[in-house]
């Protein structure tokens, strides 16, 4: 079940990536505004000990002592120092051409210049390559006479925010990683009870009834499916026993009054008239057919019943071991019979492909004119082994092709030929109780092909299943 584990894969992998997600990207907003905040405060305090500075001057855009700290100050930080009239223009600068345009820089240096504190920046999200502006106010005698603005580029910020992000995601990307190798045992784990139906659930499918699945492993939906298919396995095997012994206690039990009618059909035949022995004979080959369909209804039961396991069966000698069976009533009927094809070993039943091929015989030599030929080809792939036997009859129409294996079905083309309509759905019974099937298909430019498809026998893989379904 490749497409359920697929599922399972993906769903683990996508709650994998959503909660690295989660976690990862506010992690990263988190350490991303501690490293601005750590700048900010600097920068704050720097720009506090510049205005002090300049409020223990009385002029400090002219005091060299105080612009040579500022420029110190500009070139250690790579920033620009501003020092603001009480009118807001800009009375020193240690990068002339400096301007402040910007709305919220002016406003900044307005609520500087009113006297009011540096407030708690806002942290810029989108980490953007605006600098960072921060102004204080300059007090002589507790009112303010200028501002001090500092003005630093955030570059080192956005490079180690941008580090960070890539550390946490070549972590997240291990997670995922770990989580997806994590999630193939997982996901055999969670999927095993429902392997273990699924192998139960095939081999009662494939004739094996005395398969049950384990119902004392996974959660409680899957031993409560367990035990609804052992139910139905017990239910359905009950039919069919029931099916079977009633078949075969009807063909027992007609068998007594088909005897006594045969004695009294025997013990008539000295009374009889010229004029009534027609009637006596049909009577007789009445009796007779129904003789052999009381056989053949033993057969289909037979057919039912659990086989004895597979065995290897050398497809080609059993073919040549049929023709030779067949051959006198071949010769009778002066049709040839040939066996071509390759040898190949398949795996079915004791005597299984002994009784299909009587009966395709039966049907080919039937059916086939004076003169003709009845072919028998094996062949053989990797895993299946296929037995055709081809005539050269009159065929059958396409539509009846499906309906040939029906118990007791008998076309137009069979006139007046004796048979009870069972052969053919005997051999597909008994196909298909060891993992087989029958195919009829039209033969060019006439005639009928049947085809018997059959395991292959592969030792090698049959020990691995065994010792994997023992395990």
């Amino acid at each position: 079940m490749p497409a359920v584990r697929r599922r399972l894969l993906t769903t683990y992998l996508s709650l994998t990536a959503i909660l690295l997600l989660a976690l990862g990207i506010p992690l990263a907003l988190s350490l991303s505004m501690i490293e601005y905040h750590h700048l900010a405060i600097a920068q704050v305090n720097e720009t506090e000990k510049l205005a002090a500075s300049a409020a223990r001057t009385a002029a400090p855009a002219s005091d060299t002592a105080w612009a040579g700290q500022a420029t110190e100050y500009g070139r250690r930080k790579d920033s620009v120092v501003l020092l603001f009239d009480n009118r807001g223009e800009v009375a020193f600068t240690t990068r002339p051409g400096t301007r402040v345009g910007r709305r919220e820089w002016r406003l900044i240096v307005r609520r500087a210049l009113d006297g009011r504190p540096n407030l708690p920046l806002n942290y810029p999200f989108n980490i953007s390559a605006k600098p960072s502006f921060v102004a204080s106010p300059v007090f002589e005698h507790g009112r303010t006479i200028a501002a001090v603005a500092t003005l630093a580029p955030t570059t080192s910020l956005r490079s180690r925010a941008m580090g960070q992000n890539a550390v946490l995601l070549g972590v997240a990307g291990l997670g995922l990683l770990a989580a997806s190798v994590a999630s193939v045992p997982l996901s055999r784990w969670s999927l095993r009870p429902v392997r273990q139906l699924h192998r139960a659930v095939g081999a009662i499918a494939q004739g094996r009834y005395d398969t049950r699945a384990p119902g004392d492993s996974g959660p409680a939906e899957i031993r409560e499916l367990a035990a609804a298919v052992n139910a139905m396995t017990d239910r359905l095997v009950a039919l069919i026993e029931t099916q079977r012994s009633f078949v075969a206690d009807a063909s027992h039990q007609l068998r007594n009054p088909l005897t006594a009618l045969r004695l009294r059909i025997d013990v008539l035949e000295s009374a009889v008239t010229e004029a009534g022995r027609p009637h006596l004979t049909v009577a007789v080959d009445e009796a007779e057919r129904l003789g052999r369909i009381l056989d053949e209804l033993l057969v289909v039961a037979r057919a039912a019943e659990p086989g004895h396991g597979a065995v290897p069966v050398e497809v080609r000698s059993v073919a040549e071991s049929r023709a030779r069976a067949w051959s006198a009533q071949a010769s009778a009927g002066d049709v040839t019979v040939v066996v071509k094809g390759e040898k190949a070993v398949a795996s079915c039943q004791p005597g299984v492909l002994d009784q299909v091929l009587d009966v395709l015989l039966d049907n080919a030599l039937g059916f086939s004119p004076p003169g003709g030929r009845v072919t028998v080809r094996t062949r053989a792939d990797d895993t299946r082994v296929r037995v055709t036997v081809e005539d050269e009859g009159p065929g059958m129409p396409p539509e009846n092709l499906a309906r040939a294996t029906d118990r007791f079905w008998r076309g137009e083309q069979h006139g007046d030929r004796r048979g009870s309509g069972l052969g053919l759905a005997i051999a597909t019974t008994l196909l298909e109780a060891g993992d087989g099937a029958l195919r009829l298909s039209a033969a060019e430019p006439h005639g009928l092909i049947a085809e018997v498809d059959l395991k292959r026998d592969m030792p090698g893989v049959a020990a691995v299943t065994r010792t994997r379904n023992s395990s």
